[in-house]
């Protein structure tokens, strides 16, 4: 990213890609998409079926890696700029860890990716506690639910990446939460049910353009609404007209204060910058995919 400031790199012992042994897609098709829309699509069908519909490479490294856009360095730009309609077939049964892994062997095959990691020393935010006292905001209550141990996970769910947000399963589009588990993300808007804080601190990363650290040392899951005015350069606003049939997403409050004030104000929490080690994916190489 250009904002991103790299101090110090320490060269991991590991090279990703083509040396992957992660099982592949059943069958896979990619395609070119010249729409010139800016909205990305993503959905899984039943039976294993996954569609990407204008899917920038970059962000389908962003996928397969469990990465942030900041943490995805270098390649050319077509990368970015080109887009992709891609089909692809996998196990009925496959979780999502194994579609990600599905996902780093379809770029090694079909896009010769190669990649490195790198552990970078970053500007970074690290979310803490407003208050000397640790009183929390109001918006802020605990969960009933802890989803991340339903799940058997330390790790929070990673919200799609991309222009666009992905509304969560069960939420009424614009409404209140419907479900124990749920994390949607909108223009101006965290609507988020029994979600830990780690998992909080990595979705702001995508709102302030650095990786956010979780030291608010609070455990286990919480519920909120979080309501702020998006950054007006764009971060975190859907990029052109949504496609038909998409849900409609939440209205944005006129009134809202700015993402930090709101962080304060509504959950008791604030950003701090500073630096620290941040887990970089760094492709070496990667060629325009076959089509077909």
């Amino acid at each position: 990213m250009k904002r991103l400031l790299v101090l110090g790199a320490a060269l991991a012992s590991v090279t990703l890609g083509a040396q992957s042994a992660a099982p592949g897609f059943e069958v896979a098709s990619i395609k070119r998409n010249k729409s010139g829309d800016g909205f990305i699509g993503m959905g899984m069908q039943p039976g294993g079926r996954l569609t990407m519909i204008n899917m920038p490479v970059r962000q389908l490294i962003v996928r397969a890696y469990g990465v942030q856009p900041y943490q995805v360095l270098g390649g050319p730009s077509w990368i970015t700029s080109d887009r992709f309609d891609i089909t692809a077939k996998a196990p009925g049964d496959a979780s999502p860890q194994q579609m990600n892994a599905m996902l780093e062997a379809l770029l090694a095959d079909r896009f010769k990716l190669k990649v490195r990691k790198e552990t970078r020393q970053s500007d970074v935010y690290r979310l803490v506690t407003a208050r000397a006292d640790g009183k929390l905001g109001e918006a802020l209550k605990p969960a009933a639910v802890n989803c991340d141990m339903a799940r058997g996970r330390a790790g929070g769910p990673m919200p799609g990446p991309g222009a666009g947000p992905e509304p969560a399963r069960g939420a009424a589009p614009g409404g209140p939460m419907m479900g124990p588990c749920q994390f949607l993300i909108a223009p101006g808007r965290f609507q988020v049910a029994g979600q830990s804080m780690a998992a909080f601190a990595n979705s702001l990363g995508m709102q302030v353009g650095r990786p956010v650290l979780d030291e608010t040392g609070l455990q286990g899951a919480y519920d909120f609404t979080l309501t702020f005015m998006p950054d007006p350069g764009g971060r975190g606003m859907p990029a052109g007209l949504p496609p038909p049939g998409a849900p409609e997403l939440p209205p944005i409050d006129p009134n809202a204060p700015a993402l930090p004030t709101a962080l304060q104000e509504q959950l008791g929490l604030r950003l701090e910058s500073g630096k620290g080690p941040v887990e970089m994916i760094v492709i070496d190489s990667i060629d325009q995919p076959t089509e077909d």
